[in-house]
């Protein structure tokens, strides 16, 4: 587990978002990782499904945030967050994922999520986080 506190910039609020970031592929997760500590977020990292579900348990009701690959070994992102849901039933989600939007089912925990296309950009990721968080993605 990797987690990382950096200090807020002046005027931010002293609660920051708990983010559990949760990819697979290591080079992805790295690098999706120092953008959000980039962004003053506290991150939480997990390779996979099982050491997320460790993670959420040690965390319960304190992550504010899951960004989760879509495709991964084992347990897919839109299986852990329905298993997150039981320990955290309002935890908001990112996916990162090459899944088109159309492919989505309405009425499904995935139509509740946000969707954040590979390859992206620290400011989409960004944008795409306060989109989340303020329930409007």
């Amino acid at each position: 587990m990797n987690t990382k506190r950096v200090a807020p910039p002046a005027g931010t609020p002293l609660h920051l978002p708990t983010i559990l970031l949760v990819e697979d592929d290591e080079s992805v997760r790295i690098l999706v990782r120092t953008m959000l500590l980039q962004h003053g977020y506290e991150v939480l990292c997990a390779e996979d499904s099982d050491e997320a579900l460790k993670i959420a348990h040690g965390h319960r009701d304190h992550l504010d945030l899951l960004i989760a690959d879509m495709v991964m070994p084992g347990m897919n992102g839109p299986q852990l967050a329905q298993r997150l849901r039981v320990l955290q039933p309002n935890l908001p989600v990112l996916f990162m994922t090459g899944l088109i939007q159309e492919d989505i089912v309405p009425g499904t925990l995935l139509s509740e999520a946000g969707f954040l296309e590979k390859p992206f950009t620290p400011q989409a990721l960004a944008a795409k986080i306060q989109e989340v968080l303020a329930g409007t993605a």
